[in-house]
């Protein structure tokens, strides 16, 4: 049986990916509709995608805005 702990990481990385494939995001837009208490969380979260396989594409240059997305095709959950 899965830890409900594990269970409800794996919710939250889903709806991250999800929340990704529907067009480019900035870091404060995933913290605020998602509700992450924070930017270390997000970031924990965008490297375990990453490490399970799924590619999460990072655009910007460092002291400007970055986008985060994920194209559909590359994604690890499917999504309707």
């Amino acid at each position: 049986m899965t830890h409900p702990n594990r269970l409800q990481i794996l919710l939250r990385l889903r709806r991250l990916e999800s929340f990704l494939c529907t067009r480019k995001r900035t870091k404060n837009e995933c913290i605020d509709i998602l509700q992450y208490t924070g930017a270390r969380m997000l970031l924990r979260d965008l490297r375990d995608l990453q490490a399970l396989g799924s590619e999460i594409v990072r655009q910007g240059a460092p002291g400007k805005l970055t986008f985060y997305y994920c194209p559909r095709a590359r994604a690890i959950f499917r999504h309707e």
